[in-house]
């Protein structure tokens, strides 16, 4: 598969879109009350991961019940820590500490002028307002999901199959962005998509290319006369 002749693009967010260094430190002061949860909390979403759910409540109730077991506390409190802890707290450090790309927004309407599909995905909720908090407008995007929206986490097709089909484009004519293989880059390969990954240094990877790199990439790959 080439990267070329694309008509959507589909963003990841955390780590894609912007970088925090040492985040999980910086969230873990800004929690330290609430620390037994916080320290389960990737063990809870691992143990989801994989799984298909019901729907989203369902994937949702499984996860506020992995970490309340973790935590040793109960589901209703997980969640309420989850909700109104967590994720309060997550947009309050990118509001203060995140930093979108650059040059990202002028790229995104470059690529609308284009007439090329925009989305995100990402494994978070509360999309719309953390993109906000990295001063990106979401009305530049098309689409906005989460991939719980799917009742699964990555590395499932689920989420962005569900934007394929939305825009009703080929899976092959869609790049994935993320910065992480095993989880942007094994959602997009299982799905039959094209992975472009975002890498703060150069590596030996022929995936991953540094923020800059991979915007002139996808410049090429979406230079398309539109009807």
């Amino acid at each position: 598969m080439q990267l070329q002749n694309i008509e959507g693009v589909i963003f990841d967010l955390d780590g894609t879109l912007y970088n925090i260094r040492h985040m999980k430190l910086r969230i873990s002061f800004m929690l330290l009350k609430s620390l037994k949860y916080l320290k389960n909390l990737f063990k809870a979403r691992k143990s989801v991961r994989g799984a298909k759910h019901r729907d989203k409540e369902a994937l949702l109730d499984y996860l506020y019940n992995e970490l309340a077991t973790n935590a040793g506390t109960s589901a209703d409190d997980a969640k309420n820590w989850y909700l109104n802890t967590f994720m309060p707290a997550f947009v309050k450090l990118l509001k203060k500490k995140g930093v979108a790309r650059p040059g990202i927004s002028d790229f995104l309407r470059e690529m609308r002028a284009k007439n090329i599909k925009l989305g995100v995905v990402s494994d978070f909720g509360h999309v719309k307002e953390r993109l906000e908090a990295i001063g990106i407008d979401p009305g530049l995007f098309d689409t906005l999901k989460a991939s719980e929206d799917f009742a699964v986490l990555k590395p499932s097709p689920l989420p962005v199959l569900g934007v394929a089909g939305e825009w009703d484009i080929p899976v092959e004519k869609i790049v994935m962005v993320g910065d992480r293989d095993d989880m942007d880059g094994e959602c997009a390969r299982n799905a039959g998509m094209f992975f472009l990954g975002i890498s703060e240094k150069k590596v030996d990877d022929e995936k991953f290319f540094m923020w800059n790199e991979a915007l002139s990439l996808l410049r090429v790959a979406t230079d398309l006369e539109r009807i």
